[in-house]
């Protein structure tokens, strides 16, 4: 049965109001999302951490909360040594390894028993904990080309982390040494560990050419951790 000239007209009516209804949900999104934004502590540098953002002695908690509330701040905060929480009160298992990934680099400040360790443009990190205390923390660094290109962040990082020129001219030879060994596309080499602000510092340097990839991952580890 042919469309009436009336129902056409209903028609067109009702398919001209699906556009704008669509506009206007998208509107009253944009207006929910702006309310909930004014309210969140991710444009909020004032507002103060909670308990599961911020341990209670001022470190990171390592929840995704935590991750969440340092990447925005842009810091890491961790301790090793007798004065570190507990594991469970930081969010961690008693015993295991957790690998965190900020969707910014971050700058990382772990605190041992004598003093502490800076770095920074952290891509990951690795939390390691043992008999419900933490063991050690990995900070991982990326950069293109090849090992020489991650030399000068060493060297800038040397003084803090207790190592010397010489181990650093170990460390060249090591990686040169590694580079014409097997088939010289993917070779590493370890600085340390040394003692260092009460704890043991170290460095692993991976070289990928394939990739044109160099990582290094800083560790700091508790001196007394295992005795």
């Amino acid at each position: 049965m042919p469309e009436s000239v009336t129902q056409r007209r209903s028609r067109r009516r009702l398919l001209s109001w699906i556009p704008i209804s669509i506009v206007a949900l998208i509107c009253v999104g944009f207006v929910v999302a702006a309310l909930l934004m004014q309210n969140s502590w991710w444009i909020d540098d004032d507002r103060p951490a909670s308990a599961d953002q911020q341990a209670s002695d001022g470190m990171s908690m390592l929840t995704d909360p935590g991750v969440d509330y340092l990447t925005r701040k842009g810091i890491l905060r961790v301790r090793v040594g007798e004065d570190a929480l507990p594991a469970a009160e930081l969010g961690l298992e008693a015993d295991g390894s957790r690998t965190f990934e900020p969707l910014t680099p971050v700058q990382a400040v772990v605190i041992a028993d004598d003093g502490a360790f800076y770095v920074d443009l952290v891509r990951s990190f690795t939390v390691t904990t043992a008999g419900g205390r933490v063991e050690s923390v990995a900070l991982v660094r990326e950069t293109n080309g090849d090992w020489l290109s991650m030399l000068p962040v060493l060297q800038d990082a040397a003084e803090s982390w207790g190592w010397t020129d010489e181990d650093l001219a170990r460390l060249e030879e090591d990686l040169t040494s590694a580079a014409h060994e097997g088939d010289g596309k993917q070779y590493s080499a370890q600085l340390g560990p040394v003692e260092h602000n009460g704890a043991l510092s170290s460095a692993t340097v991976d070289v990928d050419l394939d990739s044109s990839e160099v990582t290094v991952s800083f560790v700091v580890a508790d001196a007394g951790a295992g005795s």
